[in-house]
C-alpha cells in the first residue's frame, strides 16, 4: 500500500530556521495555540527526519539507534522518544514528547543542525508541535521496548476520544498551519489501519513512520502540564 503523507500537516525546519521555529514556538503557531503552547511553556512533539544514505542498510541504522539510548534516556525533560523510520522515503529520526518547549529547544539547537551537517552530510528536518493533551493506552504510557512492530501516525483528528485497540499513545497537537491533529503511537500498523478505517480517515491523509525502538527518557514520570 502507498501512503503519501498529507502536506497540511507538515512543516519543515531547517538550520537557518531554528532560531524562529524552534526557539519561538509563538511564531510558529500564535494564532490558534492555547497560551502555554505558544510561548513553549508546555509539552511539545518533535518529528524529526533525517535523510538515510542509500547504501546504508535500515538494520545497520537501527543498531546504531540502540547504541544511542542510553544518551537519550539521560536527556533532561524527555518524556519519550521512539525512534523512526518515515515510511514514504525511509528517513530516520525519532518521534519525541518533551516535557516542555525549552528543553526540546536545548537539545534541537543549531550545533545539533550543525552536528547532523557535519557527521550526515545532510540537512536534518525538524518540526515541532504543540501538545494541548496526551492519552495513554495504558498506565504509565509505553514500555521500553527495541525490537517493536509499533509504528507512529500523523493525520487529523478523529471522532471517538476513548483509546483505540492498539493505540500506545495520542498526543494532541495543533499542526503550524493552526490545525488539530493527532499524532500516535500504534502496537503495530494493523491496529493503526483498523482505527483509521473505523475513523473513515483515508490513507494518504495519514503521515506513516516504522517505529522499531520505544523508549521512555528522564522525564517518563513527569506530569505534563498541558493547557487547559
Amino acid at each position: 500500500m502507498s501512503r503519501v503523507p498529507s502536506p497540511t500537516l507538515q512543516r519543515t525546519v531547517g538550520p537557518w530556521m531554528v532560531a524562529t521555529a524552534l526557539a519561538a514556538a509563538a511564531t510558529v503557531s500564535a494564532q490558534p495555540a492555547p497560551p502555554a503552547a505558544a510561548t513553549g511553556d508546555g509539552p511539545v512533539v518533535v518529528i524529526v527526519r533525517v535523510p538515510k544514505p542509500w547504501y546504508a542498510p535500515r538494520a545497520l541504522i537501527a543498531s546504531k539507534m540502540r547504541d544511542t539510548e542510553p544518551q537519550y534516556a539521560a536527556l533532561p525533560g524527555l518524556v519519550h522518544k521512539a525512534y523512526s523510520f518515515a515510511q514514504r522515503d525511509g528517513a530516520f529520526g525519532g518521534v519525541y514528547l518533551w516535557a516542555d518547549g525549552a528543553a526540546a529547544r536545548a537539545w534541537f539547537s543549531p550545533a545539533w543542525f550543525e552536528r547532523v551537517r557535519r557527521e550526515r552530510g545532510v540537512e536534518g528536518e525538524v518540526r515541532l508541535f504543540p501538545v494541548t493533551a496526551v492519552l495513554d493506552g495504558s498506565a504509565g504510557g509505553p514500555d521500553r521496548d527495541d525490537r517493536a512492530a509499533a509504528v507512529a501516525t500523523v493525520a487529523p483528528v478523529g471522532a471517538g476520544r476513548a483509546p483505540e485497540p492498539g493505540l500506545l499513545r495520542r498526543h494532541a497537537v495543533t499542526t503550524p498551519a493552526g490545525a488539530p491533529a493527532w499524532v500516535e503511537l500504534w502496537r503495530d500498523a494493523a491496529a493503526a489501519e483498523a482505527a483509521f478505517a473505523a475513523r473513515g480517515v483515508a490513507t494518504p491523509d495519514v503521515e506513516w513512520f516504522d517505529t522499531p525502538i520505544l523508549l521512555p527518557g528522564a522525564a517518563a514520570a513527569a506530569r505534563l502540564e498541558t493547557p487547559r
